[in-house]
């Protein structure tokens, strides 16, 4: 069982017991239903259970309206309370709050026990809503932030990338040498993955704090991850290695091996704008497999600009957002 599991059991087993025994300190009848109100109000993240506190309080409502006209119409019988649930449970599912339900019909099995629906049973029921949706919205505004983990899966992210880069490298030099691109390609690709779940697990559990630049520093990496199938792509269709592919090679590796930071990023920026015109001003290719190459190794230096445009970016992204 891990911490944050561990956790919802203490807070939902707490929350239980407390509810149940303020709803008896203040006498009021079926005080148990208070602490299983707790349980169905208590979600994974603080959003959910705020916008479930809401659906219960519409839910509450439309109880005690529809308890009323039906029980006093048409008397405590099974029939009233049939035709209570017949009505309900799609009004429940039209307004999009259905898991209010089996609360609706637990209170509205009250009223018809009781076979009354006063001022005095209605307050008896509105304490127990009260005090069980109360423990559980107070209750769960505690949920550790994973704002650190996510920085440090960003950072794994990014080192992962440069892996990735550094396969690619490799096989420009060496194109028939077994090597790791799919891999460490599949090893991103489940760090994405995680990073995108565990962020929104962070942004539903940060009420005022904005961090949606978690996700827009991931919407960067993803198109770098995007980059790289380009340029494998490029790589792959070479047929020999002319002296302007050790170039790039030696390029690449550098960027991958670099400690990345804006200022370094810029730099490497101005490098790779430097073999770009380097490239220009060589002589032109003496045959057509040479003019296929360097038109492909061409293309990959344009990718490389771009992906260090796109890192700079991100760099800059989590300077300014988490060494706020």
């Amino acid at each position: 069982m891990n911490d944050i599991d561990l956790l919802k059991v203490i807070k939902l087993s707490l929350g239980c017991s407390l509810a149940i025994f303020i709803a008896w300190l203040l006498k009021l009848e079926y005080s148990m239903v208070a602490g299983v109100i707790v349980l169905l109000t208590v979600k994974d993240t603080k959003k959910e259970t705020l916008k479930g506190f809401i659906g219960k309080f519409y839910g509450f409502l439309l109880c005690t309206l529809f308890s009323y006209l039906c029980f006093n119409i048409l008397g405590y019988n099974l029939t009233s309370f049939s035709i209570f649930i017949f009505i309900i449970i799609p009004l429940c599912f039209l307004l999009n709050i259905q898991d209010v339900i089996a609360m609706c019909v637990v209170i509205a099995s009250h009223y018809f026990i009781q076979e009354e629906t006063s001022i005095k049973w209605i307050l008896n029921e509105a304490g127990i809503f009260a005090i069980g949706t109360g423990i559980g919205v107070i209750i769960n505004m505690y949920i550790p932030t994973n704002i650190h983990k996510i920085y440090e899966v960003q950072k794994k992210l990014q080192e992962e990338v440069s892996v990735v880069l550094i396969d690619i490298a490799d096989i420009i030099v060496n194109p028939k040498k077994e090597n790791e691109y799919s891999r460490d390609l599949y090893t991103l690709n489940s760090l994405i993955d995680r990073s995108i779940s565990e962020t929104y697990d962070n942004i539903n559990n940060t009420l005022l704090n904005d961090t949606r630049f978690f996700l827009e520093h991931m919407d960067i990496i993803k198109s770098q991850r995007d980059i790289l199938e380009s340029l494998y792509g490029y790589v792959s269709q070479l047929n020999s290695t002319p002296p302007q592919a050790h170039i790039l090679s030696a390029f690449i590796h550098k960027i991958g091996y670099t400690k990345f930071e804006a200022e370094t990023g810029n730099l490497l920026l101005e490098e790779s704008d430097r073999l770009l015109s380097s490239m220009k001003n060589q002589p032109l290719p003496v045959n057509r497999i040479e003019f296929e190459n360097r038109a492909i190794l061409f293309l990959c230096l344009t990718k490389l600009k771009q992906f260090l445009i796109n890192r700079i970016h991100a760099q800059e992204l989590r300077d300014n957002n988490f060494y706020k």
